[in-house]
């Protein structure tokens, strides 16, 4: 059964994204959501005779519910500089004791905050019993394979099946840009935080940075995402030790269900290190000799007792043929490899004004599903076969 919530903020402009996210995903199954921004509309609601299972909204709508007399009811607190834990309203006495949510994260990170508060669950399974972030790297041996194409469009199609989704871009020249929108505000990005880190490193007092300050959303990826970023010198100088650190913060936060990371050059220092802590490595390839010969030659190398690569790439490693067709013939893979997917070539992506189109396709993005179902679902049950019996 789903939860009953009322959620009570100032700006109507917060509520019309989160509605339209929570009706096409699956959240939809979880969550009933009624939703206010004036306080003399909830306030006749507080007069009714409904009693919703949370209420979750800014302090002043809180605030308004707990003198009614509701305080048996579940809430929780907005905060725009808090996060997940216990508010004992130091600022205001009588909101002591309920909780508080940070109210500017990933739409998917949100909805997960409140079933919690409701304690929602899902096949008898605690949502607080998350699994480890799946860390999926998306590498090519060659250039123009589609490589940023099909990370973008992974991270939309997990996206779509409500999981929450962060899309790591570490390329030296970010071309996710062209295929998505611009981004808003004045978030500090992956510039500023690698400059964070760095400093945490060297000083156990700085802490660890709060990754949500210098995240975007982009609502047509379903995912979030760093700002391009503008200094090249940055990313060039970006080392294997900066890339762990990043990939560490993005699971430690357990924000994330999946983090899609889209690499750059296979040679890089950011490679390296993305070939070391994956759990999945999907290689993409055209079907060229050199694409094949290149990508067999480095799985050789990956699999070389002084590669300086720890073992068993190959185990987690995946292959996608790119620009392919269903009669397709694969050849090159080294023995005991195979192909686990086939995407196809899209006309329409040689138009001009095509931008819009790489992330809707419907062949392409089915095709894609259909890679994810074969290679996600293993490591994250139940996404795609479905899980319709909740308690």
């Amino acid at each position: 059964m789903a939860a009953r919530i009322v959620l009570a903020v100032r700006e109507s402009q917060y509520i019309e994204p989160l509605l339209h996210y929570l009706h096409h995903s699956r959240y939809s199954e979880l969550l009933r959501i009624t939703a206010f921004s004036r306080i003399e509309a909830f306030a006749e609601f507080i007069q009714g005779d409904e009693v919703p299972d949370a209420v979750v909204g800014d302090a002043a709508f809180i605030e308004a519910w707990l003198v009614s007399g509701r305080s048996t009811v579940r809430w929780a607190v907005l905060s725009e500089d808090g996060g997940p834990g216990s508010y004992h309203g130091t600022s205001n006495k009588s909101l002591a004791g309920g909780e508080v949510i940070a109210k500017y994260q990933s739409l998917p990170s949100l909805l997960e905050s409140i079933l919690q508060l409701c304690d929602v669950r899902r096949s008898g399974i605690p949502l607080s019993a998350k699994q480890e972030t799946l860390l999926l790297g998306v590498v090519s041996c060659s250039g123009s394979s589609g490589k940023t194409t099909i990370a973008l469009n992974t991270a939309k199609a997990l996206g779509d099946q409500g999981l929450s989704v962060f899309y790591l871009n570490l390329e030296s020249v970010d071309s996710s840009g062209i295929i998505l929108r611009p981004s808003h505000g004045n978030v500090p990005g992956l510039e500023r935080l690698l400059y964070d880190l760095q400093a945490g490193r060297n000083n156990d007092e700085a802490g660890t940075p709060e990754l949500r300050r210098y995240v975007i959303r982009h609502e047509e990826l379903q995912s979030d995402a760093f700002r391009p970023v503008g200094n090249l010198k940055e990313m060039l100088q970006m080392t294997s030790q900066d890339t762990l650190d990043l990939l560490e913060l993005l699971t430690a936060t357990s924000s994330y269900d999946v983090v899609i990371i889209d690499t750059g050059s296979i040679e890089e220092e950011r490679a390296n290190a993305v070939l070391q802590r994956c759990s999945i490595l999907l290689w993409v390839m055209r079907n060229d000799d050199l694409s094949m010969h290149k990508t067999a030659r480095w799985l050789s190398h990956c699999s070389a007792p002084h590669s300086g690569l720890p073992p068993g790439i190959l185990e987690k490693s995946r292959f996608v043929m790119n620009f392919g067709s269903d009669d397709l013939e694969v050849r090159g893979l080294p023995e005991g490899l195979s192909m686990d997917g086939v995407l196809p070539y899209v006309p329409s992506w040689t138009l001009r004004h095509r931008e819009e189109l790489y992330l809707n396709s419907p062949q392409f993005q089915q095709a894609v599903l259909e890679l994810c179902r074969g290679i996600v679902e293993p490591s994250l049950p139940q996404v795609f076969t479905g899980n319709t019996d909740y308690e």
